[in-house]
């Protein structure tokens, strides 16, 4: 698969080329389809305004087109139900779930293992994948060791993660767990995917992220290395609006039937195997 590399400085060119590809796609569909596209404003009517993350697993390009696993899921379901769709691409979880709670959307789509402090915020839909949290580090270039081999590695360093995101909740968690301190970055310029990078490139010594996107990108970077689990299985979901649990219901029964289907499986296979 082909991902794309971000750098610092770099995301406004990022998203001016998510718009220029999005709005080709427009442009070749039919008018009276659904369609999906890029933008700033919230559209109207029966569209659903949909936030996914930007990663190889949330939307991103392959082939010079927009993919992703969250990304071809939720077109499937809206071109089966015939609901128009306008798609915004993100990197930090915390501003657009400000804009969720807004109601600048209706659906936030993302590595989201939705906890009982977003669950205060938002619906949460029946779990779309089941992940968990890893850290992600790089093997030594001469010895092929690792500077955090187990969990109880942690305890005294320090550990990165993206701003807001909830897997500083598990962190902590793990911290009263390992009756130890580990001490906890936020950053507040890099989503989950660019910090594997800056970890692949030796300018961050670790990153947690989830399980599904790391071995996403060790296909790029062999030299990474995420067998150090930091949580359990969790079950991902997407959130909604608080208000609006027709739309979560509704959502609800599309995965649900979606979850039995051949196209399901095929989506597993391209993204997840």
């Amino acid at each position: 698969m082909k991902r794309l590399e971000y750098q610092k400085g770099k995301l406004t060119l990022y998203a001016l080329l998510l718009i220029v590809a999005a709005g080709a796609m427009v442009l070749a569909r039919n008018c009276s389809s659904p369609t999906w596209h890029v933008d700033d404003n919230r559209a109207g009517g029966d569209t659903i305004n949909v936030a996914i993350e930007i990663s190889p697993l949330g939307i991103s390009t392959r082939n010079d087109t927009l993919s992703g696993y969250y990304y071809d899921m939720i077109r499937m379901l809206a071109q089966q139900h015939n609901r128009p769709l306008k798609i915004d691409g993100f990197t930090h979880l915390s501003s657009v779930l400000d804009h969720l709670e807004e109601g600048r959307y209706d659906v936030v789509i993302g590595d989201i293992a939705a906890n009982s402090n977003l669950r205060e915020r938002f619906l949460a839909t029946v779990p779309v994948l089941i992940d968990r949290q890893v850290l992600v580090q790089s093997r030594d270039t001469v010895t092929g060791e690792l500077r955090y081999p187990s969990q109880f590695s942690l305890t005294g360093d320090t550990i990165h993660v993206p701003y807001n995101s909830p897997f500083k909740t598990r962190l902590e968690h793990l911290t009263r767990e390992l009756g130890d301190t580990i001490y906890i970055v936020e950053d507040n310029e890099l989503g989950a995917e660019q910090m594997i990078i800056m970890v692949a490139r030796h300018q961050l010594p670790n990153a947690v992220v989830n399980s599904h996107l790391a071995e996403i990108m060790k296909q790029d970077y062999p030299w990474l290395d995420s067998s150090v689990e930091i949580s359990f299985n969790q079950f991902q979901s997407w959130l909604v609006n608080k208000r609006d649990s027709v739309l979560c219901d509704t959502l609800n029964a599309w995965i649900t039937t979606f979850h039995d289907t051949p196209a399901a499986q095929q989506l597993d296979h391209t993204y997840l195997d």
